[in-house]
């Protein structure tokens, strides 16, 4: 299983424990096979490239969550269940009840567990200590779910607040419509990149994407901003990275500046020294945002313990 560098991030203010602290908690939800009827399991896993459960880096620390889930497709499982149906219908002639039929399609699904497929990926998860920056590795906000339930789980109490930033679908539209028209501080601080994808509400969703670079098709991306369109994400470029920002203020397709290295350094010397490096170079990037796009102090969340 390969652990993915820095590529999608949902990012949150959280304050954890020191690294000694957090490794004696992460270590309550170790890995461990699934059993025939269990679906998913999430763990803590050694870091794969320095064995370490939690790594330090620069300012912060690594920890990796393992995801283990059978892929059961509702088609299959529909599939089964209606056999079952038809025939149980068939021998007492007359059609089962909604709840029944629904018992039968949950134990269709669990008898097919038995025999699924088991998918699993290793979820990169990145801690600054000095920014209390907690960034997740994933664009998928049930992931990201996941991961804050498991930290809660075994730390008993997390604080975390939401990086708010008020109506900032608009506020990219506004500002990519104001550097198009030549305001050259609509983006300070970030160069906007090839990728814009636009949507508006009709009777339908109405979606363009362009990606080519902005400059040769401002008039077009003026046109539909001008008649209703407004920014879903958009590349920008700063800080030594560049992303697609989204209109949920997640980040995706990061790409970080790789550092050169000495044939010397083992691998583990290297990815400590990436990860610190990547982390750095992006939180630059969420502050700078902050500032740029208006970022009102949130408001603080309590997550069950």
């Amino acid at each position: 299983m390969k652990l993915s560098k820095l590529r999608n991030a949902i990012v949150y203010r959280a304050t954890l424990p020191s690294i000694e602290a957090v490794e004696g908690h992460l270590q309550e939800l170790p890995y461990s096979e699934l059993t025939e009827t269990e679906f998913a399991r999430a763990s803590f896993v050694p870091n794969p490239i320095t064995g370490e459960l939690v790594t330090p880096i620069t300012d912060g620390y690594a920890i990796v969550v393992r995801r283990d889930e059978k892929i059961i497709p509702q088609h299959v499982v529909m599939k089964e269940a209606n056999e079952r149906i038809q025939r149980i219908e068939n021998a007492c002639g007359q059609k089962l009840k909604r709840a029944d039929r629904n018992n039968i399609i949950q134990d269709a699904k669990v008898q097919l567990c038995k025999q699924a497929f088991i998918k699993s990926s290793l979820i990169l998860v990145l801690y600054n200590t000095e920014e209390n920056l907690l960034i997740i590795n994933s664009a998928n906000k049930n992931i990201a779910n996941l991961v804050g339930a498991m930290l809660v789980k075994v730390i008993g109490s997390v604080k975390t607040v939401t990086i708010n930033i008020s109506d900032i679908k608009n506020g990219l539209t506004t500002r990519l419509k104001n550097h198009l028209d030549g305001e050259e501080s609509a983006f300070a601080g970030f160069e906007v990149g090839d990728y814009v994808q636009l949507s508006r509400l009709a009777e339908q969703k109405e979606v363009i994407r362009y990606s080519a670079e902005h400059t040769s098709v401002t008039s077009e991306i003026l046109e539909s901003l001008n008649t209703g369109f407004i920014v879903d994400n958009m590349e920008l470029r700063g800080c030594g990275v560049s992303f697609l920002l989204t209109d949920k203020f997640h980040f995706r397709r990061i790409d970080t500046k790789d550092n050169d290295y000495s044939d010397d350094d083992d691998k583990a010397y290297r990815w400590r020294h990436q990860a610190g490096t990547d982390m750095f170079q992006f939180c630059k990037v969420i502050n700078q945002l902050c500032d740029l796009l208006a970022y009102k102090e949130p408001e603080e969340q309590k997550p069950a313990a």
